[in-house]
């Protein structure tokens, strides 16, 4: 080969390569502005929820919603969130140092990382905890200030509280979907396939998962059932306030944690492989149609 055509070849390769790579930041950009679009549908769909909320309960809604913003303000000043916070960093940095110590894939890796899991659970939990008395008072207040709200309207006509708010709670599904399907056929217009083939990857995506799912949530529901069954023994043996009852019950709750972990953990090679084979279907599908 010439130095030519060794040359033309090499800027052939590289003009490939930043083509790539700007169809690749363009596809990015497009579907960054659809998970803005999904944000803000999802966001209209839960203050449309909280007008049929409170306008099945007949409560001035403007009213409402200033005492959900005490509420908010109440919560946050409780340190919970903050608190959250903290235990996620820690359990960050405890899972990178099992990273850097252990090697990749190694059964001493998934041990350190469960064991970083199980503490930051811990974390979590005595953050829960001390926050509960000031949470309570919050949730309180919050009632108190939503039962002082006016009426909606001076004539507003006697309805049926409870069919109401099932109807408001199916419009609001009905609304987070209508914009989940929005999003996708905008995802798939972003990557210039056809939006009828990506769903049928969709839906064979979720035929696979389903049975994958099915089991998880079966093996997820015996955690927490004999998570509960050894929590009313805590109970049954120790007295109520009890710091034994207290060890007791947290015992209880860490060892459901690790149950429905490694529940996770024996279900992710199965959905891995349902993701894979989506993938693979959503390669094959054509342009999106002009």
């Amino acid at each position: 080969m010439t130095s030519r055509s060794l040359v033309g070849s090499l800027s052939l390769a590289v003009l490939a390569v930043l083509v790539t790579t700007s169809v690749a930041r363009a596809d990015a950009a497009c579907i960054l502005e659809a998970k803005v679009e999904l944000r803000d549908c999802k966001t209209t769909c839960n203050e449309d929820a909280q007008v049929a909320k409170d306008a099945c309960s007949n409560r001035d809604h403007a009213c409402m919603e200033v005492c959900r913003a005490k509420r908010e303000e109440c919560r946050l000043a409780t340190g919970i969130d903050d608190a959250f916070a903290a235990c996620q960093a820690t359990l960050d940095q405890a899972k990178q140092n099992c990273r850097n110590t252990h090697p990749a894939g190694s059964s001493e890796l998934d041990a350190c990382i469960d064991q970083a899991q199980v503490v930051a659970f811990q974390c979590r939990d005595s953050a829960r905890e001390k926050a509960r008395p000031a949470l309570r008072a919050c949730r309180a207040a919050f009632r108190e200030c939503a039962t002082s709200c006016p009426p909606a309207g001076p004539s507003a006509p006697p309805i049926d509280v409870t069919a109401c708010r099932i109807q408001a709670k199916q419009d609001y599904r009905a609304c987070k979907a209508s914009c989940t399907e929005d999003f996708q056929v905008a995802k798939d217009a972003c990557r210039n396939r056809d939006h009828a083939c990506v769903e049928g990857c969709r839906s064979d995506r979720e035929t696979c998962d389903d049975p994958i799912r099915a089991r998880l949530d079966a093996a997820v529901t015996q955690c927490n059932a004999t998570r509960d069954t050894a929590i009313q023994n805590c109970r049954d043996a120790f007295s109520p306030g009890s710091p034994e009852l207290d060890q007791c019950i947290d015992n209880a709750q860490v060892d459901a944690f690790r149950c429905r972990d490694a529940a996770r953990e024996q279900a992710r090679p199965g959905f891995a492989g349902c993701r894979t084979n989506f993938i693979s279907c959503v390669r094959a599908c054509p342009p999106a149609s002009t």
